[in-house]
């Protein structure tokens, strides 16, 4: 009797064991860690130590009171193995879930519980690699909500929080599980498109924004929230995550900029895509290289129009379609001091190329734009004297042009730089005029052959009586200075013949000529010289 319930009391304690060795075989199938390994063939061991003690107690006749208590040791063993490999596993448990949560916390949004930027990036950097083997091309939809800033202003940052939670909520209802959704920035969410050539990006943009405007309530109170989105497709738009995340985020600040509800990405747009440091970096190498370009925009002379007149913009084109706006670099050109370096290129281009046309006994003007560093440079009228003499070139076929802000900054100074300027026979003109407040003693003293009317008053001309008051008398003020008159920013017909009925001696804007580069500008003048002989040889 005491050698059975021996044999009881061992197998009990193996199976115990038994439970304890399968709960940490589980453990290790989901934490996968080689500390948690380490306890399976322990527990391999201590079973067999028990099969080997039940089966040398079966072939004992009798079991005496020593292989009973032995018995019960290895019963309790197994017991004590159950209960603390529980709170051994528990406690591993807690550690591997709060791993989990620092991993998940690292690559999700607190507020939302959206994937983060992190997570996004890691998540299209695997699509990339995943195209390697499917070919399946995939979209980067970006959604940023419009004057979210405002929103906290009124209503408190926690409140804007709380909006943007629901608005995140309202926005994975409608792309369901299937697409991945992350918060890539404060009010901006970016979704991956498995598939877009199955179905029409634009409609499914305008469902999203249709299925969110709706009101959300914030303090009893309803809030519409609007939506621009950005698309960038790979592998088209581009090669890596980092440029295919920020070419949709570029897409979505050109839907913003012509007001529209998104837009595709397109290369023209790609100045933002580069920081200002890179910026910087990338203009040092431009300079000493002189990576740029001229494009030339003509300019109707009101008066004689045979007379061929462009003002010279300076491109700086990076290739495959891609190219910086003067906006954009001329700025960090005055910061580093390039600016001169980049007036003298297209100062000495300018010239070199009207004389070029020369001898093609074509005689157009050109303009071209001054910084305010250049105003203050003491050697850009000895270096422009070299260039006029150099290639044999007309001044008067060469009008420079200052921004009214810039004039103003010193007014000293750029009367003595100008003065010695208009001595070379080179026209001169204020750029933007109307923005920079400048005095009307100070503007009579300048050496002035021109003005031209800033652009913000003339292109709703027709329809602001203030703007139509100013630019009236602008005009007049310049005939009464003996200065022409050139109204820029002209897109309408409507809008170009008003201007010439008020007096304006010059139209410049899409209206007349967009810019264009140097062989659309030869095809032009061409064109122009064509139809003059005609009109010549008709009369």
């Amino acid at each position: 009797m005491l050698k059975t319930i021996s044999i009881v009391i061992v197998i009990l304690g193996m199976l115990a064991l038994i439970s304890a060795l399968k709960s940490s075989i589980a453990l290790f199938r989901r934490d996968r860690r080689h500390s948690t390994l380490s306890f399976i063939p322990v527990m391999l061991g201590f079973v067999l130590g028990y099969v080997i003690f039940a089966a040398f107690l079966s072939r004992k006749p009798e079991a005496t009171t020593i292989d009973f208590i032995v018995a019960m040791v290895f019963f309790g063993g197994g017991v004590f193995c159950v209960m603390i490999f529980g709170v051994i596993s528990q406690s591993m448990e807690r550690v591997a879930f709060a791993e989990f949560q620092n991993r998940h916390n690292e690559s999700h949004d607190p507020l939302t519980g959206l994937p983060n930027r992190r997570f996004l990036l890691h998540t299209i950097a695997q699509q990339i690699i995943d195209y390697e083997l499917s070919q399946q091309r995939f979209a980067l939809i970006t959604v940023d909500i419009n004057n979210f800033n405002n929103i906290n202003e009124v209503f408190s940052h926690q409140k804007g929080d709380q909006l943007l939670a629901q608005f995140s909520s309202r926005l994975k209802e409608f792309v369901g599980d299937d697409v991945f959704i992350s918060r890539s920035s404060g009010n901006r969410f970016t979704l991956i498109l498995n598939d877009p050539e199955s179905i029409s990006i634009g409609r499914y943009i305008e469902s999203i924004q249709s299925y969110l405007d709706h009101p959300l309530t914030i303090n009893d109170h309803d809030v519409n929230l609007t939506n621009t989105a950005g698309v960038a497709l790979y592998p088209e738009h581009g090669s890596n995550a980092e440029e295919i995340l920020k070419r949709s985020e570029i897409s979505m600040y050109n839907a913003k900029r012509i007001q529209a509800p998104y837009a595709v990405y397109e290369p023209t747009a790609s100045s933002n895509f580069y920081d200002q440091t890179e910026l910087a970096a990338m203009l040092h190498a431009a300079v000493a290289s002189m990576d740029f370009e001229l494009f030339f925009q003509p300019v109707l002379n009101v008066h004689n129009p045979h007379q061929t007149t462009f003002e010279a913009l300076i491109r700086w084109p990076l290739g495959d379609g891609y190219s910086v706006s003067p906006d954009e670099f001329i700025p960090i050109a005055e910061r580093t001091n390039a600016i001169k370096q980049i007036t003298h290129w297209v100062l000495e281009t300018t010239v070199a190329q009207l004389a070029v046309w020369r001898q093609q006994s074509l005689t157009p003007s050109v303009q071209v734009n001054l910084s305010v560093r250049d105003i203050e440079d003491d050697s850009l009228e000895p270096f422009l004297a070299i260039l006029l003499s150099r290639y044999s070139v007309n001044p008067g076929q060469l009008t420079l042009e200052v921004t009214e802000t810039s004039m103003m900054q010193n007014p000293d100074k750029a009367r003595v730089v100008l003065e010695k300027i208009k001595k070379l026979g080179v026209s001169l003109s204020i750029d933007d005029f109307g923005t920079g407040f400048s005095s009307l003693s100070i503007l009579s003293n300048m050496p002035i052959d021109e003005i031209k009317i800033d652009r913000s008053f003339v292109t709703d001309l027709l329809y602001s009586s203030n703007h139509e008051a100013i630019v009236r008398s602008t005009i007049f003020l310049a005939h009464s200075l003996d200065c022409r008159v050139v109204a820029e920013g002209v897109e309408t017909e409507a809008l170009g013949k008003y201007l010439i009925s008020i007096g304006c001696d010059k139209i410049q804007g899409y209206w007349y000529g967009r810019p264009m580069n140097l062989a659309q500008t030869d095809a032009w003048l061409s064109e122009t010289q064509l139809s003059i002989g005609k009109v010549a040889s008709q009369n």
